[in-house]
């Protein structure tokens, strides 16, 4: 299998105001955000002293325990994101990836086109003063001479944005001093509704002034530098926290580089790092590494995006250890496994059970790596539980032994699978959309079965049909204004066209927040056809979290057979809309673009984060039957005086947050022009209505008319 590497130079492209299709990388780290919403970080008491205890020999982290930040056991700080999605084969599964997302998966405000410090991933204090000696027995005095030696594994770019040759990845040696302490600002994450703010509401940069959460200086003020929306956040200071002061000694450096001359010049996927321990001011209670990212953006705003990707694995801190030590009797699986569905990530399992044969792969891939200097006889293994943890004998699979050759004797351009499962039957007689299944994964080396790895993959057969994995590694976008961008999919079942879930990666300054239309095409002997639907004026729903997609409701639905249609959008402006871009998935032969009235295939390989929504409505049922128009809306201040801004009530039938959620707010004037459209909120701004009477409706999923009451405009 020949691997082929993609990448692009995201700072030369968008130079070119032609006709194009663009990857940038993204603009902020939604696993991370969606992390701290349900793992709210305790703001720092003020004037608090930080001090760290010493951890013992050995150090070692290979990153297989995704967590999102690194393990606080071993590790100070959390601006490294621990991942299994952003590195190309990594040495096992998992990843310290160092890019120029900070520790909230944002951008770092202080990003520019010029090279900055970005990200550090620093160790706890380490005891290299002594050591357990299990010969004796008892502590013994670590000194050179006793081979303590510092080594790790490392890739640029991985599936990423690569680094230029003017960035770089540093490893640094230090420890404390003991005569200086020296203190700074730390910081807190806050959130739009810590403030008050609904859906709809914001603050205005350079306006607004907001003070840290309870628990930090409330004297503090801060000015926002953005607009603040309810679900965005912002650091904001909170109070000087004081710590000892550190002395760092560069060791280490690597200039950046792109994966494919990164894999032609090493012939492999990571380069291994052996660093001897020799300098006897090393040899202390309080040894301190670090490594850290100098990275760089671009200078176009609607690109301005993650960049610089740098991958760690299997940092391993030892005494007692040779210039060969490289070698672990070890094996791991390397890579998320892939589901069982032949296209599609998910799909309705109706549509599924409608067409098996057609939409089961016959075997997947299992890449597996054997860490240790020779080759080793493995057995794999896989079994198929239910939604109630029942194991399912109907697919049982027999097994399989072979043997792996060392990872290092792998040659990078023609890396093959350790196996290739064949994948038995997903069929029972549910006839719903929704099913779930939990597939694990077993390899075991043969003759020390002590050793070995497991890995879970949960197919979850939902009521959208999907190529991503729900994990966005880069953006995608296209210019100019006009362009159309089309994805094709295709249903084995008659059913309903309800809507589109998207994910939409920020740019910095929200750059990428433009107008565009959704359209759906049937198709026309394997390119887009007639148009069956146009959905004018959306824009971006920047959403936080991963797998969180936006849904855009469908004015009216549209009615599909057994078939392959089009979906996806026609651009108002020249802007890069960045939309999700999974890199792990491969649905390129689906993607096509549209700039000059010619439809072409995408020239990128990866599955844009468009998952067209089937089957029954998305609001209850007796919401449904409610189409008569009736003014029961409460609207206040109504005329507004004084403000910019009325309240919209909805009746106590509605107050279910699960129906509210699907509901669309529509103001017309009495000419019936629509001058507002949107997901409902609980406040709109009325600044640009002018003077006049107004009608604001509410619309459920199938565009029936719910709600709707006058709003009068008397300034």
């Amino acid at each position: 299998m020949k691997i082929k590497i993609l990448y692009i130079l995201i700072y030369l492209l968008p130079l070119f105001s032609f006709s194009q299709e663009i990857i940038t990388g993204v603009a902020g780290n939604p696993v991370i955000q969606e992390y701290l919403q349900e793992h709210p970080q305790p703001p720092m008491l003020k004037n608090e002293f930080r001090s760290f205890s010493s951890i013992n020999l050995p150090f070692y982290d290979d990153f297989s325990n995704i967590t999102v930040y690194p393990d606080t056991s071993r590790w100070l700080d959390n601006e490294a994101f621990i991942n299994a999605t952003f590195a190309y084969f990594p040495v096992n599964y998992g990843v310290a990836t160092l890019d120029v997302i900070d520790a909230n998966g944002n951008v770092y405000p202080e990003a520019s086109p010029f090279t900055f410090l970005a990200d550090r991933l620093t160790s706890r204090p380490i005891r290299l003063d002594s050591v357990f000696d299990p010969g004796s027995q008892s502590m013994k005095k670590l000194t050179p001479a006793d081979s303590v030696y510092f080594s790790f594994y490392y890739q640029p770019q991985g599936l990423g944005d690569y680094p230029l040759d003017y960035d770089s990845l540093v490893l640094e040696f230090g420890h404390f001093t003991e005569d200086t302490v020296f203190a700074y600002y730390d910081s807190v994450m806050v959130y739009g509704w810590e403030y008050g703010l609904t859906e709809g509401e914001y603050l205005l940069p350079n306006e607004d002034q907001i003070q840290p959460p309870f628990g930090c200086n409330t004297e503090l003020l801060f000015r926002l530098q953005d607009t603040l929306y309810y679900n965005d956040s912002v650091m904001i200071p909170c109070d000087s926290i004081f710590t000892y002061g550190r002395e760092w000694e560069i060791v280490w450096t690597a200039r950046g580089d792109s994966l494919d001359v990164f894999l032609d010049s090493t012939d492999a996927f990571f380069k291994y790092v052996l660093i001897p321990l020799e300098d006897e001011n090393y040899f202390r209670d309080d040894f301190i590494f670090r490594f850290k990212n100098y990275g760089s953006i671009s200078n176009i705003n609607s690109w301005r995006s993650n960049t610089d990707q740098w991958h760690l694995d299997m940092v391993r801190l030892d005494w007692n250890r040779s210039h060969k030590d490289k070698y672990r009797r070890e094996v791991s699986f390397q890579l998320d496994a892939p589901g069982f569905i032949q296209d599609y990530s998910s799909m309705p399992y109706k549509h599924y059970a409608g067409n098996i044969t057609g939409n089961k792969k016959d075997t997947i891939s299992l890449f597996i790596s054997n860490l240790d200097s020779v080759p080793h006889q493995y057995f794999y293994d896989y079994f198929v539980q239910n939604a109630n943890g029942d194991t399912l004998p109907a697919f049982a699979y027999p097994g399989f032994t072979g043997t792996l050759n060392s990872l290092n004797d792998e040659d990078v351009f023609d890396y093959q699978p350790f196996v290739n499962p064949k994948v038995t039957y997903f069929y029972t007689s549910l006839s719903e959309d929704t099913a779930d299944f939990k597939v694990t994964h077993i390899i075991r080396d043969v003759n020390m079965p002590e050793i070995g790895d497991t890995l879970v993959y949960n197919e979850e057969f939902r009521n959208y049909l999907s190529y991503d994995d729900g994990t966005a590694e880069a953006g995608y976008g296209l210019s100019p204004g006009g362009a159309k961008l089309a994805i094709r999919f295709r249903t084995e079942e008659v059913d309903t066209l309800r809507g589109v879930m998207m994910f939409f990666n920020k740019t910095l300054g929200d750059e990428n927040n433009r107008l565009f239309h959704i359209t759906v095409w049937n198709d026309n002997d394997g390119i887009p056809g007639d148009t069956l639907m146009n959905q004018l004026y959306e824009r971006p729903v920047f959403t936080q979290g991963l797998n969180k997609f936006h849904t855009y409701l469908f004015d009216r639905f549209v009615k599909l057979g057994v078939q392959s249609f089009w979906i996806g959008w026609t651009q108002t402006t020249n802007d890069n809309l960045n939309i999700g871009f999974d890199r792990n998935t491969n649905a390129q032969s689906k993607n096509y673009y549209n700039v000059d009235g010619s439809w072409v295939n995408s020239s990128f390989e990866g599955a844009i984060m468009i998952r067209p929504v089937l089957g029954k409505s998305l609001v209850p049922e007796q919401a449904q039957q409610k189409s008569v128009f009736a003014e029961n809306l409460e609207v206040y201040p109504n005329p507004p005086i004084g403000t910019s801004e009325v309240f919209i009530g909805l009746p106590e039938a509605a107050s279910d947050p699960a129906f509210r959620y699907t509901l669309t707010l529509k103001v017309v004037d009495l000419y019936g022009r629509e001058v507002m459209s949107g997901p409902y909120v609980d406040r709109i701004n009325i600044d640009r209505l002018s003077r006049g009477l107004y009608i604001i409706s509410l619309y459920d999923g199938a565009h029936a008319k719910l709600y709707s009451s006058k709003l009068l405009i008397a300034k």
